[in-house]
């Protein structure tokens, strides 16, 4: 599958009812299919595709993928900002702590 896949920080579990609620608070309308939620044409976004990957003792992590309409880039920043939003209120997170994360695992 293609996409991102988040962890969560220490204290924070990722599970699908407050996924939903996030997505519903931020992004309003989405569609939904088991642990799938999709939203469309948000902003810049043309697709926003979110997943809780369930573990069996392990904590849940989350997959992101999206894909721009690049005919909306004027609005890319404002897109860029919910979506950070969203993983900050999910995985505990903030970007620039997600960026050191990914830093330190290429650099492993």
């Amino acid at each position: 599958m293609k996409g991102r896949k988040f962890k969560a920080k220490r204290g924070h579990y990722i599970k699908k009812d407050e996924v939903e609620e996030a997505i519903k608070d931020i992004f309003e309308e989405y569609e939904k299919n088991d642990n799938l939620f999709k939203v469309r044409n948000y902003l810049s976004f043309e697709l926003l595709e979110i997943e809780v990957l369930e573990h069996k003792n392990k904590k849940n992590r989350l997959r992101v993928y999206t894909e721009a309409d690049l005919s909306k880039s004027d609005k890319a920043l404002d897109s860029k900002r919910d979506l950070n939003k969203f993983l900050k209120k999910i995985t505990g997170y903030t970007a620039k702590e997600r960026m050191k994360r990914m830093k330190k695992e290429v650099e492993d």
